[in-house]
């Protein structure tokens, strides 16, 4: 159990199967929201002059908002771009805690996202320069907000992009769904049966643990977790 989670509210916690629907249903949102929001995107990216970042950031916080998902007034709290209390239905109402973040790359750059460890709940379990590392996650698998109980859904949108004159064409968008660290088991029981790759940190300059969470890795084992939001467009 998390720290903070009374023993009494064992048995209120969903099977490992049940967070697995609840997460791909609202990875599916979170997907459509996207692609509702696509041309848009495209074309703040092209016409803005901020950086990348700053860009994918806001275009997924209006992404969200446009699309109006069931919402709670519960207040979230997380080192990420949207932090919103949800309604998920199964067809019975499920509160959510979706934690979503953006991130912008130039084109190549698809094949990894790069998370700190406030933004998963998971173990990072993996092999590093011959070590092997066991880093905690730092996010909750669940959080309560008086008696309600939201279970921790972690994902990250990533645009890519490529620079064209003096300005950025973005050419698709990538949605990966973080399990929640209740699957530890199933997708990294070990360091050698794990999702991730060693992170863009020093650790020889002290600088805090990342890690990058492996795209073909997730995919082997759930197809439906790395999703693609093609932009009109780009080839």
């Amino acid at each position: 159990m998390n720290p903070g989670t009374p023993k009494s509210q064992k048995d209120e916690l969903m099977t490992p199967d049940e967070l697995e629907r609840v997460e791909q249903t609202a990875l599916s949102m979170v997907v459509q929201a996207l692609t509702d929001y696509r041309d848009a995107a495209a074309t703040i990216f092209r016409e803005e002059t901020d950086r990348p970042q700053d860009i994918a950031e806001d275009v997924t916080r209006e992404a969200i908002e446009s699309m109006g998902f069931s919402g709670l007034r519960d207040r979230l709290y997380g080192k990420v771009d949207v932090k919103k209390a949800i309604y998920v239905f199964l067809p019975k109402a499920q509160h959510v805690a979706l934690m979503l973040d953006a991130k912008a790359e130039k084109y190549n750059g698809n094949r990894t996202a790069t998370i700190q460890m406030s933004q998963t709940s998971m173990r990072v379990k993996m092999r590093r320069a011959g070590k092997i590392i066991d880093e905690p996650g730092k996010l909750q698998m669940e959080i309560r907000r008086g008696e309600r109980l939201f279970y921790v859904v972690t994902m990250i949108a990533k645009f890519v992009y490529e620079e064209h004159d003096s300005s950025h064409r973005l050419r698709q968008i990538i949605v990966a769904c973080i399990p929640n660290g209740r699957l530890q088991q199933k997708y990294n029981p070990d360091p050698d049966d794990t999702i991730w790759l060693a992170g863009r940190n020093a650790p020889t300059l002290n600088e805090d643990f990342r890690v990058r969470l492996s795209y073909a890795r997730l995919l082997d084992k759930a197809k439906w977790r790395v999703q693609q939001v093609p932009v009109s467009g780009a080839p």
